[in-house]
């Protein structure tokens, strides 16, 4: 499934999965995304200029290069843009994710990702052991694992993702950053449940593809293999899906700043 020049971003996420909806997270500040470090990451700070722009990736990407992270310890290559009272831990099981709810919680948005800091480009295949999910399906909100741009661009957005939407009312759709503004600009609504999504700059909608949610009752292992023509979606060595007008990553925000394609959690 993997060519040699594939990139392998090997995920053991305890939960991204474990996102822990719960209480006694909020006792640190609320993360605002200004410069810094969060449960040993560097924030992204993605609350900048390139903002304004149109673009909330790392700030400083890195060239592309083969990456295995099992995340035992706060990893080097990547940053986070949690939002709010979300945290992050590493362990033997990998990168735990654990958000609020955002409802009950003292910051009006939680948020908790990881960005990869090397350039994900075509040719590559990005791959992540993901457990705890079956907590999902119970979430007002969206969670997802895959390769984006990260352009708030309606246009210039780009994805190759697994993602669940589980949103309702204003909190619920209040997490889907970066794709509530594609659906809102052609008056559709954004698909419920547990699907593949593939976006290509310069295209008006994304392509969707539902998959069962029964995935989530257990643990799996995701991999995205995109190529310049098309990207293919696997679980567990399995093909679930094909797309043509797969993302390339070349697209650059009003300002002219490049928007490339990352990892991300």
């Amino acid at each position: 499934m993997h060519r040699e020049s594939a990139i392998r971003n090997t995920v053991a996420v305890a939960a991204a999965a474990a996102i822990i909806a719960g209480a006694g997270m909020a006792s640190a500040d609320p993360n605002i995304q200004t410069p810094g470090v969060d449960d040993g990451v560097p924030n992204c700070a993605v609350l900048n200029a390139r903002a304004a722009a149109g673009y909330i990736g790392t700030g400083a990407p890195q060239p592309s290069r083969p990456m295995d992270e099992n995340f035992a310890h706060p990893p080097r290559d990547w940053c986070n843009t949690d939002v709010g009272y979300s945290r992050l831990s590493f362990g033997p099981k990998g990168a735990t994710f654990s958000v609020p709810p955002t409802v009950q919680g003292l910051f009006p948005y939680n948020n908790a990702e990881l960005l990869a800091k090397p350039v994900f480009e075509p040719g590559q295949t990005m791959a992540m052991r993901v457990t705890g999910t079956q907590q999902i399906p119970t979430w007002n909100g969206t969670t997802g694992w895959g390769i984006s741009n990260r352009s708030i661009d309606p246009l210039g957005l780009e994805v190759a993702w697994f993602m669940w939407n589980g949103s309702a009312g204003f909190m619920g759709q209040a997490s889907q950053l970066l794709t509530t503004p594609l659906f809102h600009a052609f008056a559709q609504d954004m698909p419920r449940g547990f699907f593949m999504m593939v976006k290509k700059a310069g295209t008006l909608l994304p392509q969707i593809v539902l998959l069962d949610p029964k995935l989530l009752a257990n643990p799996h292992d995701y991999s995205i293999k995109l190529d310049k023509e098309y990207v293919n979606f696997f679980v567990d060595g399995h093909n679930v899906g094909t797309f043509r007008d797969a993302p390339i990553g070349t697209w650059h925000d009003i300002s002219g700043g490049p928007v490339p394609l990352l990892g991300q959690m």
